[in-house]
């Protein structure tokens, strides 16, 4: 029988095969998309064709060999458990507590090095009349001193954006969110988890607005609002966006990018994780409630469509190389 170090090789072993096949079924689809346009030019050879015809039959059989794989994967894991003598009790933190190197290297596996992310905004993408008027009466009337009063502007940005024509009521808000994740270091588990003060996510049919809480890899914005802005403030908005980026990864799904807005209603700051973990931040936007400066209030505003935009494309139905239709969250 296998030491517990010996199954901890296997099992590491066995998460880079895993991690190959995605990454080959990934470029197996690619190239099945770029193939497509080119047969649309009528610009296919013989072998290209053929290659063409043969798509579904290998991603089914990486698709086999993904489920062994992932069988094999959790057999090692029990095995590991079994050999350290009980379930292994993870060591925990909040998102709270959350630094870059527990979020990265012991919980999401994500990459936190400081990389800026700038986005070309559409100018089109303005504010709707509705929203100037509300924006005005929350600067009179709502008292700024805590989070409560601060989530008016988060409020107001967030329904007048997701609740636009160009989204097709495709998505929802869900406030207070809990979510944890753990991940399996050698013979160590980290859990991550907390409240998410609002994530975006699909709007599916079958979740009930009341009693059911939606299974958590449906959710792909993570939005923290705060009173204070320091340091910690942002590591806790990358914590629960990584979260949700290990949720998808745990769960299989074809698009693991996912978006994280911290704000504290006179400070922005936006942070993207894209589907090999890379993490990138904005800088800091920032508005004076007391003055309507149209422009400033725009760019936050352009800012936050961008990155509802960006979730709604990961919902909305993509071909895949059998040429049926999949929706991307389910």
């Amino acid at each position: 029988m296998a030491t517990l170090e010996q199954s901890t090789t296997k099992l590491e072993a066995a998460e880079a095969e895993i991690e190959a096949v995605n990454k080959e079924i990934k470029e197996t689809k690619a190239a099945w998309n770029d193939l497509k346009k080119k047969a649309k030019r009528g610009a296919l050879s013989t072998d290209e064709q053929i290659d063409l015809e043969s798509f579904d039959e290998k991603v089914a059989d990486l698709n086999n060999t993904l489920a062994d794989l992932k069988e094999n994967k959790n057999t090692w894991i029990e095995l590991i458990r079994i050999q350290a003598k009980g379930d292994l009790e993870a060591e925990s933190k909040p998102f709270e507590e959350a630094d870059a190197e527990w979020t990265a290297e012991s919980a999401t596996g994500i990459n936190t090095d400081y990389r800026m992310w700038n986005v070309a905004l559409d100018d089109d993408i303005r504010p709707t009349e509705a929203f100037k008027e509300q924006f005005e009466d929350i600067a009179k009337f709502v008292h700024m001193k805590n989070e409560a009063g601060r989530r008016f502007f988060l409020n107001l940005f967030l329904l007048d954006i997701v609740k636009r024509a160009e989204f097709n009521g495709a998505l929802k808000i869900f406030p207070e969110i809990t979510m944890e994740v753990t991940q399996l270091i050698g013979t160590k588990k980290r859990k991550l988890s907390g409240t998410e003060v609002y994530t975006v996510g699909l709007n599916s049919k079958r979740l009930d607005t009341f009693d059911i809480a939606p299974p958590k890899e449906l959710h792909i914005i993570a939005i923290e609002a705060k009173v204070g802005w320091g340091t910690q403030d942002f590591w806790k908005c990358v914590a629960e966006t990584a979260t949700l980026y290990k949720a998808r990864k745990d769960a299989g799904k074809t698009k693991c990018s996912v978006w994280g807005v911290l704000s504290n209603a006179t400070l922005w700051q936006f942070v993207f994780i894209n589907e090999d973990g890379i993490l990138r931040q904005t800088e800091e936007f920032s508005l004076n409630l007391h003055v309507d400066d149209e422009e400033k209030i725009a760019k936050v505003y352009g800012f936050l469509f961008y990155v509802v935009k960006s979730c709604f494309d990961c919902c909305t139905p993509n071909l895949t190389p059998s040429g049926s239709v999949e929706r991307i969250s389910k």
